[in-house]
């Protein structure tokens, strides 16, 4: 396909329409950061623990991988914790990609030494008869605090220009800022709470895979519930991810970036409501491994066609692997019924798109009607 075909100029012109404009990120950034230090603050005057285990912030998600898509209206962050002892980190052997977190050892030598407030909050973080931690204790005492600290410097946000609200959702706490100076300036600031586990030398690299030995230090937890069986260590359960090595796999490639936000949008656009960026990022990073270098500096409509076909082909086999543990198959998250659905609209954009780049006559109109020209359609928190 010659990079100056229709289609390629087309999808160019149509990604630098619905690429976030550097003004705009820098404005929303400015915000995002003093709320999101303001609350971070207050949680650690709150709360002695907290501030204790408090080892940073880290961005994640499509606004930090630079493939948000018009507005930098929503930033996806975790609040890392760090235990001061190494967390004993054991695969769950029934759901792939999921561990069980124990505490317990290290806990008693806390306790010996006399740290009875750390040790009476891990105590109620903990399951009394496992001692692992559990997902829903933890979530709830996070939770909690970013609340009370969210409701305790509101006025302070307030007399500095922002509105905010905020409610629980799924993996994240959710705090809608609302610019009382520029009313269109609304912007959604999704925190997860994460433990950093650091290095687990039990996860073994693939052979030929592109993620390297150094990205097995960087794992963090998260308290998100699996649901297969069994039942009774349902709420034991923590997922694995690592965004950082993610972001170094994937984002020096050519080209990448253009066509991950293109998919998107055409996700958007088929109103594929259920099937996440997080989801789409895995796509990607699948492929990396299997293409060499050059595949990524062909021209963007080649890449995006191809693309669209490996989507596709994921609902037709109704897997995604997780890229960390190809055992967890992301798209069980998906009813029956959604995946047929979704597995129709992908066929059907794909048997047209896929003729496009031989088409010397292609209008922009025809390229357009397949793409999405308004934000992000999902929230990022849900893993």
């Amino acid at each position: 396909m010659a990079a100056s075909s229709p289609f390629n100029k087309h999808l160019q012109l149509i990604d630098a329409e619905i690429n976030v404009k550097q003004e705009d990120r820098e404005k929303y950034t400015k915000i995002f950061d003093f709320v999101m230090q303001t609350i971070v603050a207050e949680m650690e005057k709150l709360d002695s623990v907290f501030k204790s285990l408090h080892c940073g912030q880290e961005l994640f998600g499509s606004y930090s991988n630079g493939v948000r898509l018009l507005s930098p209206s929503e930033f996806d962050v975790f609040v890392v914790l760090k235990f001061p002892f190494e967390v004993d980190v054991k695969p769950d052997e029934y759901r792939p990609g999921f561990v069980h977190l124990n505490v317990h050892g290290n806990m008693q030598k806390l306790f010996n030494r006399g740290d009875s407030t750390f040790c009476s909050t891990l105590a109620k973080l903990a399951d009394h008869n496992t001692k692992q931690l559990r997902n829903t204790n933890f979530q709830g005492w996070m939770f909690d605090l970013i609340e009370r600290a969210a409701k305790s410097c509101h006025g302070f946000i307030y007399h500095k220009g922002f509105n905010i609200k905020y409610q629980k959702h799924a993996v994240a706490y959710n705090v809608y800022i609302e610019d009382l100076n520029d009313r269109d300036v609304r912007i959604s600031l999704d925190i997860v709470p994460a433990i950093n586990v650091g290095s687990q030398n039990w996860m073994r690299l693939r052979n030929n895979s592109v993620a390297k030995k150094s990205h097995f230090e960087h794992f963090m937890a998260i308290a998100k519930t699996a649901a297969n069986y069994p039942p009774s260590t349902f709420e034991n359960t923590f997922m694995l991810v690592n965004p950082a090595a993610e972001r170094d796999v994937l984002w020096d490639k050519p080209n990448l970036k253009p066509t991950l936000r293109l998919l998107k949008s055409l996700r958007d656009k088929l109103d594929l409501k259920r099937f996440k960026s997080f989801f789409v990022t895995q796509i990607f990073l699948w492929e990396v491994e299997a293409q060499p270098l050059d595949f990524w500096r062909q021209p963007i409509g080649a890449i995006f066609v191809h693309m669209l076909q490996r989507l596709y082909d994921c609902f037709i086999e109704g897997n995604l692997p997780y890229f960390w543990n190809e055992g967890c198959n992301l798209l069980d998250i998906l009813k029956p019924y959604e995946i047929e659905v979704y597995s129709y609209k992908l066929k059907q954009a794909y048997r047209t798109l896929k003729s496009y780049p031989e088409q010397p006559n292609l209008s922009y109109e025809q390229v357009a009607s397949f793409l999405d020209s308004y934000e992000d359609s999902d929230s990022e928190d849900d893993y």
